[in-house]
C-alpha cells in the first residue's frame, strides 16, 4: 500500500480475511495470555537468558579503565573538585558570552561605533576576556579591543562553524596555544571573537591535573601549559567518548601522561557548551590486564552458576503456576471492577481492520449505544469536528512510534463538553507498515482542563494588571530565574528584548541593569536601594520574598522626591550660610564696638564690603548692558529693515563693540569679586585637554586671523584627562590666548602645547610678541594693574585678565609660570595636577575659593 493511502483518515485495513474483518467481541479483546507456558517455550527462554547473561559478562570483561567514585578513597574529592571547576568554567563562559552578546547588540544598534562595542564588552567581561574583536564575513577585523594578535583572531573565526564555539589557536609569534570563544550571530552578520583568560590554578600543576576539553576533544585550557591545544587522546591516552561516558556515569577514569606516569581523573560535562571539566591526581594504575582477566573469569562464572539456579527455580515455578492459574481469572475480574470504579475506560484499537473494542465506561463517556465494539469512523464522529484531524494524525504517528497520547473534546447531547484523553502503546509485533494494534486507557480530564483554563485566565488578568502598573516589576523564581516582568521594567533599565526570556539567570539580567545605573545607595533602614540612572532619573528598588521562595522586585520612580530633597538641602545650606554670616557680622560689630584698635579686622571687613558692592554693581550694570548690546546688534544687522543713513549702522556697531567690551569688563570684575568673596563654585570632573583647547580656539580664531596671526596646536595623543572645572579651565586658556593675540604684532604666531608628567599636566601658550621685561615680571597678575609700553597703550584692558587667571589656577591647586624676553615673545605655563588632592576630612577638593 502506498504512503498516501496510509495517511488517509481514519486508518483502513490493508487486506484482511473475512475472519479478520469480523468485529471482535469485547471479552476477546481483553483476554489474557494463558499463564501456563509450554515446556519448549520455557527451555528456550532459559537459553536466551543464559546467552544474554554471557554476552553481558563478556561485555563487562571488555570494559576497561572504570572505577566508581564512591568506591575510591579520593573519588568523592576528585568529583567535587571537578564539579567546582566546571561551575567556575561555566560562570566564566556565561560572563564571556554575555559580554560578547552585548557587543553584537550594541554594534547592531550603532553600526558606526564598533570599537565602542568591543571596549564595552571587554569591560563587561570583568577580566574573563583578554581581548574582544568583531570579524566581518570576509575575515577582516572590524574592531578589536585588548592585547592580542589579529592573525590568531582571524584564524579562530575562520575555523568556527557553530553559533558558540571554543577552540585554540597558535602562530609562529605566539607558539603557546590561546583559548578563544567565537559567537556567530547568523548569515550576513559579523562574528565576535574573545580570548579567554588563563584562570585554571597552575600553582599545584605537579600534584594535580586540571583541564577544560572542548566537544572536539581538544584541551582548550589546562593547569599544565604543555597540555594546551593537544588532543585528549594524545595528552592523556583517553578518547573523548570514554571521558564523556565516565562523566555521565560519575565514575573515575585512568589516564597516562605523555611524559610518563598515570593519573586518576574525574570529569563533569556541560550540556549547553559541550565542554568537559577534568580534575585528576597522579596515582598508581588501578587497571591491568591481569586484574581484568580475574574480573572477567568472575563475571563469566557467575552467570553460569545463576543459570543453574534459574533452571531449578523453573521447576518450582511450574508447580506454583498451577496454583496461581485458579486465581488469575478472579484477579482479572477485580482489576476490571477497580478500573470501572475509577471511571477509567479501556480500549483496544486494531489499526488494520479499523475496529475499536471499548469498555462500558468508555462507551458511556462517548455516548456510544449498544455493543462495546465500534469502528474508527464511529469513534471519530463523536469527537469535536475541529479536532478530528488532530486525533487522526496522532493515530498515524502511533502506528510509527507505538505510543498514543491525545486529548480531545466530546460534545454531549445535553450541551455539555467532555475533555477525554487517550493513552496507550503498541501490542504485538511491528510489521513493514508499523504497529497494527494499540491498547490503553481513556481518562476523563474535564475538571483538569477547566482548572487549567481558569488558571490561564487568572494569569492573563495578572499579566494585564502588572503591565498597567507604572512602576517597574520583575519576579524571580526560587532558582533565581526570570519568571515575569512588565514593559516598564525593560524601559526603565534599557534591557534588550533578547535578554528578557523566561528562565534567564538573574545574574545576567542584573549585569545588564548595572549598565543603566550610574550609582546606588542604601536607604537608612536598609529596606530598599535608591539608584540613579544614566538618564538622571532616580528609582527606589525594593525586593521581597514570595511564599514559594522566589523574589519580587519593584522599582518606583522617585525623581521628583529626590529633586525636592536636593532643593531642600540647598535651601538649608543657604539658610545655614546666611545664619553664619549674620552671626559673624554681629560678632565683628561687637568686637569693633569694644575695641577700635583692631584695624586689620576693619580692613578685611571693608575689603569684603567692597567685593560685595562690586558684585552687586556688576549685576546691576549687566542688565541694562544686555539690553544695549541686544538692541544695538539688531540695529547693526538691520533685522527689521534699513535704518537710513549708513553712519547709523556704523554707530550701532560701535555701540555694540563698546557694550560687549564693557560687559566683558564687568564679567571679569564679577568673577574677581566672587573669588575674593569665596562664592565661585568649582565643579570638578574628568576633562579632556584637547576638547578645551578646541572650544577655546574656536572663540579666538577669527580675532587671530583678523590680526594676521598663525594659531598652532601641539597636543600629544596620549594626554590624560584631568580633574578640573571645564568652564574655569576654558576661561584660563581664553585669557592667555587673548593676551597673546593682543600683544603679538602682525605676522606672528601663537602656539598651544601640552605635556604630561607623572602627576600633572603642563599647558603652555607661546607667542612671538613684544615680551615682558624683568622689572615688570613682579607686577604680573596683580588686579587692576597693566604693564605700560608702546604697544599696550593702544590696547584696551582692565588689568584683571591675568589676576583672574592666576586665581582660577590656584583654585585648581596649580600654579602659573612666565618665561619672557623683550622683543622675542612670552611663554606662559599652566601647571595643574591630574588628580585633585584629597583633604584630611575625606573631601576630594574644595568647592570654592577661600
Amino acid at each position: 500500500m502506498s504512503s498516501v493511502k496510509k495517511s488517509s483518515s481514519p486508518p483502513v485495513a490493508r487486506s484482511a480475511s473475512p475472519r479478520d474483518q469480523t468485529p471482535k467481541s469485547a471479552p476477546a479483546a481483553f483476554a489474557p495470555v494463558s499463564p501456563r507456558l509450554p515446556l519448549w517455550m520455557r527451555v528456550s527462554t532459559l537459553a536466551l537468558i543464559l546467552g544474554a547473561m554471557l554476552t553481558m559478562a563478556v561485555s563487562t570483561f571488555q570494559v576497561t579503565n572504570s572505577l566508581s567514585a564512591e568506591k575510591d578513597a579520593d573519588g568523592e574529592r576528585l568529583l567535587l573538585n571537578a564539579r567546582l571547576s566546571a561551575v567556575r568554567s561555566d560562570g566564566r563562559i556565561d560572563a564571556a558570552r554575555t559580554a560578547m552578546d552585548a557587543a553584537l547588540t550594541q554594534v547592531s544598534h550603532t553600526p558606526g561605533q564598533p570599537l565602542d562595542a568591543t571596549e564595552a564588552a571587554l569591560k563587561l567581561s570583568r577580566g574573563t576576556l583578554l581581548s574582544v574583536a568583531l570579524i566581518a564575513q570576509d575575515g577582516s577585523v572590524i574592531a578589536m579591543s585588548g592585547n592580542d594578535e589579529a592573525a590568531l583572531i582571524r584564524d579562530a573565526a575562520s575555523r568556527s562553524d557553530k553559533s558558540l564555539d571554543i577552540l585554540t589557536a597558535t602562530s609562529r609569534l605566539a607558539p603557546a596555544p590561546r583559548a578563544y570563544v567565537v559567537i556567530s550571530s547568523g548569515p550576513g552578520r559579523p562574528k565576535v571573537v574573545g580570548r579567554l583568560s588563563d584562570t585554571l590554578d597552575a600553582t599545584n600543576a605537579a600534584q594535580t591535573v586540571q583541564a577544560l576539553i572542548s566537544a572536539r576533544g581538544q584541551i582548550v585550557q589546562a593547569s599544565d601549559p604543555r597540555l594546551m591545544g593537544q588532543d585528549v587522546q594524545n595528552a592523556l591516552a583517553i578518547s573523548p567518548e570514554q571521558l564523556r561516558a565516565r562523566a555521565d556515569g560519575g565514575n573515575l577514569i585512568q589516564g597516562a601522561l605523555s611524559g610518563g606516569g598515570f593519573v586518576k581523573l574525574a570529569a563533569v560535562r556541560d550540556g549547553e557548551t559541550g565542554l568537559t571539566s577534568v580534575y585528576g591526581l597522579p596515582t598508581e594504575p588501578f587497571y591491568s590486564p591481569q586484574s581484568g582477566l580475574i574480573k572477567g573469569a568472575t563475571v563469566i562464572g557467575a552467570p553460569l552458576l545463576i543459570g543453574l539456579l534459574f533452571g531449578a527455580l523453573l521447576v518450582l515455578q511450574d508447580r506454583r503456576k498451577r496454583q496461581e492459574t485458579q486465581g488469575y481469572q478472579s484477579n482479572e475480574t477485580r482489576y476490571r471492577l477497580a478500573v470501572d470504579a475509577a471511571r477509567c475506560g479501556i480500549w483496544d484499537w486494531d489499526l488494520d481492520s479499523g475496529t475499536v473494542s471499548i469498555s462500558d465506561v468508555m462507551a458511556h463517556k462517548l455516548g456510544w449505544p449498544g455493543t462495546t465494539v465500534a469502528s474508527s469512523t464511529d469513534i471519530l464522529s463523536r469527537i469535536a469536528a475541529d479536532q478530528r484531524n488532530e486525533v487522526t494524525r496522532a493515530l498515524h504517528d502511533a502506528r510509527r512510534t507505538g505510543k498514543l497520547e491525545v486529548a480531545f473534546r466530546v460534545p454531549m447531547d445535553s450541551g455539555n463538553i467532555l475533555w477525554l484523553e487517550l493513552r496507550g502503546q503498541e501490542v504485538g509485533e511491528r510489521d513493514a507498515y508499523g504497529f497494527t494494534r494499540l491498547s490503553g486507557v481513556m481518562l476523563d480530564v474535564s475538571e483538569q482542563r477547566v482548572s487549567q483554563m481558569r488558571a490561564q485566565r487568572a494569569e492573563s488578568r495578572l499579566l494585564d494588571a502588572i503591565s498597567s502598573v507604572s512602576d517597574a516589576f520583575v519576579l524571580w523564581d526560587r532558582r533565581q530565574r526570570l519568571a515575569m516582568w512588565n514593559t516598564t521594567f525593560a524601559e526603565t533599565f534599557s534591557i534588550d528584548a533578547r535578554f528578557l526570556k523566561v528562565g534567564t539567570a538573574r545574574d545576567l539580567i542584573e549585569q545588564v541593569m548595572d549598565i543603566a545605573i550610574r550609582r546606588k545607595q542604601s536607604v537608612a533602614d536598609g529596606s530598599s536601594i535608591e539608584a540613579e540612572l544614566n538618564d538622571g532619573r532616580w528609582v527606589q528598588i525594593t525586593e521581597n520574598r514570595t511564599a514559594e521562595g522566589g523574589r519580587v522586585m519593584t522599582a518606583v520612580d522617585i525623581t521628583v522626591v529626590k529633586n525636592q530633597e536636593e532643593m531642600s538641602r540647598r535651601s538649608e545650606e543657604q539658610l545655614q550660610g546666611l545664619v553664619e554670616k549674620l552671626e559673624q557680622s554681629r560678632k565683628i560689630q561687637a568686637d569693633l564696638a569694644k575695641n577700635y584698635e583692631h584695624e586689620k579686622i576693619r580692613a578685611e571687613s571693608a575689603n569684603h564690603a567692597k567685593s560685595e558692592f562690586l558684585a552687586n554693581m556688576s549685576h546691576e550694570l549687566r542688565t541694562p548692558l544686555n539690553a544695549i548690546n541686544g538692541f544695538s546688534e539688531i540695529m547693526a544687522q538691520e533685522m527689521f529693515g534699513p535704518i537710513g543713513h549708513p553712519r547709523y549702522k556704523e554707530y550701532a556697531g560701535d555701540i555694540l563693540n563698546s557694550g560687549q567690551h564693557l560687559l566683558a569688563l564687568i564679567n571679569d570684575i564679577l568673577d574677581m569679586s566672587k573669588i575674593e568673596a569665596g562664592k565661585l563654585d568649582m565643579n570638578f570632573e574628568a576633562v579632556a585637554i584637547d576638547d578645551v583647547v578646541e572650544d577655546t580656539l574656536r572663540l579666538v580664531r577669527q580675532r587671530a586671523e583678523k590680526s594676521g596671526l598663525k594659531l598652532k596646536v601641539h597636543l600629544p595623543s596620549s594626554l590624560p584627562d584631568i580633574e578640573a572645572d571645564y568652564r574655569a579651565l576654558k576661561q584660563i586658556l581664553l585669557n592667555l590666548l587673548t593676551n597673546a593675540i593682543k600683544f603679538t604684532p602682525h605676522g606672528g604666531s601663537v602656539t598651544v602645547s601640552a605635556v604630561a608628567t607623572d602627576h600633572s599636566v603642563h599647558l603652555k601658550v607661546t607667542d612671538s610678541g613684544i615680551g615682558i621685561s624683568a622689572r615688570d615680571m613682579q607686577r604680573l597678575a596683580r588686579p587692576f594693574e597693566q604693564i605700560e609700553n608702546q604697544m599696550s597703550k593702544t590696547r584696551e584692558g582692565t588689568g584683571l585678565g591675568l589676576a583672574l587667571t592666576k586665581s582660577l589656577i590656584e583654585m585648581h591647586n596649580g600654579r602659573m609660570e612666565f618665561d619672557s624676553e623683550v622683543g622675542k615673545g612670552t611663554v606662559v605655563s599652566v601647571i595643574v595636577p591630574i588628580r585633585q588632592p584629597v583633604q584630611s576630612d575625606g573631601a576630594q577638593r574644595p568647592s570654592s575659593a577661600a
